[in-house]
């Protein structure tokens, strides 16, 4: 299942991350942990195992690893048949049916959900805009500073309300009116607007997505909370870079003052200069220690993202896409084996990879007759109109691969000798050759 893969791989991802930023502080930045954070979006969000084929079969040819396809028992896999015609044959096992309607009723929940607290955010985009000019001298000077063109909004709050930025496309910024010192406002306002320059917003609603495909991944939500963490530190360590220890102090103290308690409910949709005590606490005591980074951490840092990306695109290659069986003739035979399930044969030509393509298909009765089925299966004859003649014996089906080994599959069956019709066909025994002789 697709969903489950990119799951996985990014719960690796994360967890490489996330082990890189506790037991490696002292070499990785809060601003490398979000920036990876960031890039692990992509593991989520992105169908890359979908796209792994070519991936699978350069890194194998790199490593040196010889793939073969074993279909001792192609009933069992996932096929998708499409006929010259374009019909299509659908075969998809029980199970991965109802784990998809599981997921969809899970997702629908969690977006009903969210889309309620999606319109309490946006209804602040109702409040007034400032009009203290203390605030917008301040809050000009400080675009200007950041290099900041795109249009960005002041707002004006309540006193009880917190500082935030909401907005993705056209961002908000929302100050109280009232009870903050010059000093004060500046660093809200500074704090605020280095979020609106990174897109902080953006990246939030990102992850808000990768929750919701996942909901069922518990590390799904640790990723958010996570990343909204870092998120909020690394946007600390900008604003503190150049300031001494007394100016952080006075930053810190802000930061204490309007703080409360969001438990990543309430300030799901925006950035926000406070949370939890505990986050709170943890900032200060990074903020303090935040330093100039030596060049050798700088590099560490690189060589450590290569590794993790390196290792997290290993895990799209555990996905196995349905295989798609094409054939050149109107029609797909369905044989029933022993377990009642249905399987494709056809008449042309069956590609499992790039390395391995089918060869033919032949019959060879226990009279000792042979019959080329490729031909066959792809005469004039109607089958609807034969009045059949069952010769009984086995099924070769040949294998050729680009290496010049081969591989013939064989299975007991009941042949029509005039045009080709098979049953009750069951697996026999499969015979390998590193050269082809056939």
């Amino acid at each position: 299942m697709l969903i489950l893969s990119m799951s996985i791989s990014g719960s690796a991802v994360f967890l490489a991350v996330l082990i890189s930023a506790v037991l490696g502080k002292r070499l990785v930045s809060s601003a490398w942990v979000y920036n990876m954070l960031k890039i692990n979006l992509f593991f989520f969000c992105f169908p890359l195992p979908k796209y792994n084929s070519g991936y699978q079969e350069k890194l194998f040819h790199l490593l040196g690893i010889s793939r073969r396809w074993n279909m001792t028992d192609i009933a069992a896999e996932n096929i998708i048949g499409i006929e010259q015609s374009g019909r299509l044959h659908v075969n998809f096992q029980t199970y991965i049916i109802l784990i998809w309607m599981i997921w969809a009723c899970g997702l629908l929940v969690l977006f009903c959900r969210n889309i309620r607290m999606y319109r309490k955010v946006k209804a602040l985009k109702e409040i007034p805009q400032m009009r203290q000019l203390r605030y917008l001298e301040v809050f000009d000077r400080l675009k200007k500073e950041l290099g900041i063109k795109k249009e960005t909004v002041l707002m004006c709050a309540d006193d009880n309300e917190t500082v935030c930025t909401i907005g993705v496309f056209r961002k908000y910024i929302i100050v109280p009116e009232r009870g903050l010192t010059d000093e004060e406002i500046y660093y809200s306002l500074k704090h605020e607007l280095i979020h609106a320059k990174r897109s902080d917003v953006a990246w939030r609603y990102i992850g808000l997505f990768a929750v919701l495909l996942h909901w069922f991944n518990p590390l799904a939500y640790l990723y958010f909370y996570v990343m909204s963490v870092y998120c909020e530190q690394s946007c600390d360590a900008i604003l503190v870079r150049n300031l001494d220890k007394t100016e952080r102090k006075k930053y810190g103290e802000l930061i204490i003052r309007i703080s409360q308690d969001d438990g990543m409910g309430k300030w799901k949709y925006r950035t926000s200069l406070t949370g939890s005590k505990k986050i709170i606490e943890w900032r200060l005591i990074n903020m303090l220690k935040n330093g100039k980074r030596k060049k050798i951490e700088v590099a560490m840092s690189l060589l450590l993202s290569a590794v993790i990306l390196f290792g997290g695109s290993l895990t799209v290659c555990a996905y196995e896409k349905p295989q798609v069986i094409s054939g050149e003739a109107d029609f797909f035979e369905n044989f029933s084996d022993k377990q009642d399930t249905t399987i494709f044969i056809v008449a042309e030509e069956i590609r499992y990879s790039e390395e391995e393509v089918l060869d033919f298909i032949e019959f060879v009765g226990d009279d000792g007759s042979r019959y080329d089925l490729s031909k066959m299966q792809s005469g004039n004859m109607e089958r609807a109109d034969c009045i059949h003649s069952f010769v009984g014996g086995y099924i070769k089906i040949h294998h050729k691969n680009s290496d010049g080994s081969c591989k013939t599959d064989y299975y007991h069956a009941d042949v029509c000798n005039k045009c080709g019709y098979a049953k009750n066909k069951e697996y026999s025994h499969t015979e390998t050759s590193s050269k082809c002789t056939h």
